[in-house]
Formats: C-alpha cells, sequence, structure tokens
C-alpha cells in the first residue's frame, strides 16, 4: 500500500474540514496572520486562488496540529482532575465543543480557563482562536499562552548564542497580542478586570522535545494594534474599488509588490507566501 499517499489524502480531508468549519469568516483577518505581508491578507479575503501546498509541508504543520492537541488535552486533563469545575460554556462558533471553563474554591467562583477559545475582534475584523488563557478572579491576574513547535534549527536561532537570529520579525509577539485584545472583550461577560496580564509562548522543540517558556513584553500590544489599523486602512482601499472584495486584480493594482512598506516585511515571505503565483 501507497502508505505515503494515504496520509496525503488523508491530510487533504483534514484540510477540507478546516475551511468547511471557517466558512462566513472568508472576509475576516485571521488572528494567526498577525505581522504577515499587508498584501497576503488581501488576496485571502478576496478569495484569490492559493497554490497547492506541497505533501511534506502538510506533514510539517500538522505535526504542529498534533502537539497543540496534546496541549489542549493535557490543560483539560488537569481541570478536570484538580480543580472543582462547575462549569462549562462554549464561545458560540457553531462546534458546541465547551471552550470556557469555570473552577471555584470555598464555593465562590476561582478561575476561568479558555482552550481553543474564538476571539473575535469587529473593529479590525479578526477572527481567531487562542490557544489557551487564565483569569485568576481572586488576584486578577490574567495568563495567556499560545503554543509553537519548532525544528532544532529554528530554536537555535531563538535560543542559542551561536547562531541567534540578527534579524528576528515579531509575527508570534503580534499575534499573541492579538489574542490578548480578542479575550478582553470577554471579561464584561466573566465580571472579570485584569489588574496583571502576563503572556508567554511556550516552544517545543520537534527534533528533541525539549520545551520553554518565552516571556513576551506587553509593548508588542501596541505594536499589533499599530499593525492592524494600517491593515484596514488597505482594506478600505481595496472596498473603495471593489466593495464585494471579490476582485484580487484590484489588490495587485492597488498594492504593488515591494513598493509599500510591509508588502512584504521580509523578503523570505514570498517563499512561503500561497499567493506568490499571482503576486505582481
Amino acid at each position: 500500500m501507497e502508505i505515503e499517499q494515504i496520509y496525503s489524502q488523508f491530510l487533504d480531508s483534514k484540510s477540507n474540514e478546516y475551511k468547511e468549519k471557517h466558512k462566513g469568516m472568508e472576509k475576516l483577518f485571521s488572528a494567526s496572520s498577525a505581522g504577515h505581508c499587508y498584501k497576503k491578507h488581501m488576496f485571502k479575503i478576496t478569495g484569490a486562488s492559493e497554490k497547492q501546498i506541497e505533501a511534506r509541508s502538510q506533514r510539517i504543520m500538522r505535526l504542529g496540529t498534533l502537539v497543540h492537541q496534546d496541549f489542549e488535552d493535557a490543560i483539560k486533563y488537569y481541570i478536570n482532575n484538580n480543580t472543582d469545575k462547575f462549569a462549562t460554556s462554549s464561545d458560540g462558533s457553531g462546534t458546541g465543543e465547551p471552550t470556557q471553563f469555570y473552577t471555584r474554591v470555598d464555593g465562590k467562583q476561582d478561575k476561568v480557563f479558555f482552550i481553543e477559545h474564538r476571539i473575535h475582534i469587529p473593529e479590525y475584523n479578526i477572527v481567531g482562536h487562542l490557544d489557551f488563557a487564565v483569569a485568576d478572579k481572586n488576584s486578577k491576574d490574567v495568563y495567556v499562552y499560545d503554543y509553537k513547535t519548532a525544528a532544532s534549527y529554528k530554536w537555535s536561532l531563538k535560543f542559542g548564542r551561536k547562531y541567534k537570529d540578527k534579524n528576528p520579525n515579531f509575527n508570534y509577539e503580534m499575534q499573541l497580542s492579538t489574542y490578548l485584545l480578542g479575550l478582553q472583550k470577554h471579561f464584561e461577560e466573566i465580571d472579570f478586570q485584569a489588574e496583571s496580564i502576563q503572556m508567554s509562548i511556550i516552544w517545543y522543540n520537534k527534533d528533541t522535545s525539549r520545551m520553554r517558556e518565552e516571556k513576551i513584553q506587553l509593548e508588542y500590544i501596541d505594536m499589533a494594534i499599530n499593525y492592524w489599523e494600517e491593515l484596514n486602512q488597505w482594506r478600505d482601499s481595496i472596498e473603495k474599488e471593489n466593495p464585494e472584495l471579490d476582485n484580487h486584480d484590484i489588490v495587485n493594482l492597488t498594492i504593488p509588490r515591494f513598493k509599500e512598506v510591509g508588502v512584504p516585511f521580509q523578503d523570505w515571505e514570498c517563499n512561503y507566501c500561497p499567493y506568490e503565483h499571482i503576486c505582481k
């Protein structure tokens, strides 16, 4: 049997499931693409055709998905076995799966856990799902986490001394900050006011299984806000010419490649962009 081919077909089916799950969100920006090339976002929301993802790239992304799922299951295991969980609720995304878990101590609400929780920021046309967050009602602290997998080379650029990345981008920091911005919209629902905020990326080395927590500075929140505001200015410009946002040719005419700031932010982005074949 051609196991590799069978696995590729399976991953194609998972990709189709993902697209089906996100139907109706095509005109919204993805929080997970914070910091990416502005033009890439605009191609996506105007329905431009993506080039086929190579099978090897699909397998690499699948590994990240599986690690995420394990972390999600681990947190749920912790909640079920180490806390007094008394209620759950969903995020309204239609999956029916609970994404908020409420715990209590001495009969009083103690913490609210958010797991794979959908965030929606209408003023910036953003939708996404944060990995994990905790709102502590006693200490008034909020902790927001994002999970990232990395192979050894990328790990060495992030944490090594000899090969420290000399030209880092801050996409992951802005992504995490975007999740925080979206999460804050839920605080009123749970009667919570944060006095302290902590953001962290949990890194998992796919080659060695080492893990590290990277604390993220709150200054990236303002960077994320500026990024989304500028992106929406481009959206407004495109929408004036194409109100239905269904013509990617307008994107090429309005935002010429390499001639605007953020198009792209870094040259290497084009090598991994699903719209590189139509970008001019």
